[in-house]
């Protein structure tokens, strides 16, 4: 597998009972998502991930308990304790017309209705109220802006860019320059 075609779907919390469950922070909108896989990978990063099989999956008080088979025992859940969990791209569920996964926005460039390029999305992510794209210029400044209706114009993220209407101010009240 190569690490491009892993997504970054979660973090492993440590152990849970005896048998090698794993505790799992998800980042996935659907937990199902992981038990429909295939294989799913630990690791520090994708480069350096160990794949593992799927078996069974439960909730206990909110996290997301894993079983694999590579793993029986709680002395080895817990070596993979705070590792990031991923999924291959290939077993994400296909997407209605005009959906994308954040992960795909990664990269994109990002400018303004009227031209000015503010960066690339460095992150995606949702903080409660809507999500924020993390937006860092070539200069190493960052914003964060809102995906809502009003600011986000035009997302093509299969080409690749963001088309922003920013409110008077955001960016200034980031520290950008007037």
């Amino acid at each position: 597998m190569k690490p491009a075609d892993l997504v970054l779907m979660g973090r492993a919390a440590g152990a849970f009972g005896l048998k090698g469950e794993i505790k799992v922070v998800s980042y996935a909108q659907d937990p199902e998502v992981f038990q429909r896989a295939g294989a799913l990978y630990v690791g520090p990063n994708p480069e350096g991930a160990r794949r593992l099989t799927p078996i069974s999956q439960r909730f206990h008080r909110g996290r997301l308990l894993l079983h694999t088979r590579e793993i029986t025992s709680r002395e080895e859940a817990a070596l993979v304790s705070g590792a990031w969990v991923y999924l291959e791209r290939g077993d994400l569920p296909p997407l209605a017309e005009g959906e994308f996964y954040w992960f795909e926005l990664v990269g994109a460039l990002v400018r303004t209705r009227q031209g000015q390029v503010l960066g690339k999305v460095e992150k995606v992510g949702n903080v409660g109220a809507h999500d924020l794209l993390l937006v860092k210029a070539q200069d190493g400044k960052e914003a964060l802006i809102p995906v809502i209706e009003d600011v986000v114009q035009e997302i093509d993220a299969a080409g690749g860019l963001v088309v922003v209407d920013l409110p008077e101010g955001l960016l200034e009240a980031q520290g950008w320059p007037e």
